[in-house]
């Protein structure tokens, strides 16, 4: 009974992925802002959870500022999300993902022993991969429910990305370092709650994960950082940024260290472009915290 619900949900899910297709991009896009609107009104723990965050990161903003950045949040999510159904059409345009700092990665990768790059949930994230166009590139991803959803979006992401996906698990870090030697780049998000060291992010203590920072050190694989944004037309920017890993002999101080630095990198950037950032990813477990106990 389950996998023929799963069947009938790959189907509708389908359904709409060609009739979305049918138009042209501008009215995607459009139809994401419109889709990012409903999303921010009707799915209230989200809301919650994004209006929560951006109140502890930005005391200093009244009320309407963070509203307008939540709600322009949600758009962008929503808007990268649709993106990844015609992805391959998108990086192949011209103009369409501007790439800022290509070299950083290919004189990391030039010293020949694989690169590790650390990435955001920011923009149209999965369109940082036009950066490594040309290069295999390893990423880890949640594996979805449907299984018939979870082998479209792995497929796709191989045929249109040259992307191979590891599903998160138990076992993904034995996975990950069994490919050491093929010389890839390891594209692993970095900014989100995880099992990991214990940082300061945005003046609150939070949880970070370390594994592109515990791969580089203990492999000595360069590592170098990159995020990504919207623009107004609809074309998005990767940048792609150096970080120079210390390394005192410790490696448990070394990951803690580093793993620091690295997020707050990333904390500089989310406030440049604070609307960019998905701020509905419950980041400092706040809604078990706080909303539940109100029940």
């Amino acid at each position: 009974m389950k996998n023929f619900t799963y069947k009938i949900q790959y189907l509708i899910v389908m359904f709409f992925y060609k009739l979305i297709l049918l138009l042209p991009e501008n009215l995607r896009f459009k139809f994401g802002d419109f889709l990012g609107v409903i999303g921010y009104k009707l799915v209230k723990k989200r809301r919650l959870i994004a209006l929560a965050n951006l109140k502890m990161a930005f005391p200093e903003k009244d009320s309407h500022e963070i509203e307008a950045i939540a709600k322009k949040s949600f758009k962008i999510m929503i808007k990268a999300f649709l993106c990844t159904l015609w992805f391959k059409e998108y990086l192949n345009e011209d103009g369409k993902v501007i790439v800022k700092n290509r070299y950083i990665l290919d004189e990391a990768y030039n010293q020949n022993k694989g690169v590790i790059a650390a990435l955001m949930h920011m923009g149209n994230m999965e369109a940082t991969i036009k950066a490594a166009q040309g290069y295999d590139v390893v990423t880890v991803a949640k594996k979805q429910r449907n299984p018939y959803l979870n082998e479209f979006i792995n497929k796709s992401r191989k045929e249109d990305l040259n992307l191979t996906v590891f599903s998160k698990g138990k076992s993904t870090s034995k996975d990950l370092i069994k490919r050491l030697n093929n010389r890839e780049i390891f594209a692993l998000f970095s900014d989100h709650r995880d099992k990991g060291a214990i940082v300061d992010f945005f003046g609150m203590e939070a949880k970070a994960p370390t594994g592109a920072i515990s791969l580089a050190l203990k492999f000595d694989i360069p590592l170098v950082w990159g995020y990504n944004y919207f623009n107004e037309d609809n074309s998005c920017t990767a940048v792609i940024e150096k970080f120079t890993l210390t390394k005192t002999g410790n490696f448990k101080e070394d990951v803690l260290i580093n793993t620091q630095a690295l997020i707050k990198a990333m904390e500089k950037v989310i406030r440049e472009h604070p609307e960019q950032w998905m701020w509905f990813h419950d980041r400092w477990n706040l809604y078990n915290k706080f909303y539940k106990k109100k029940r």
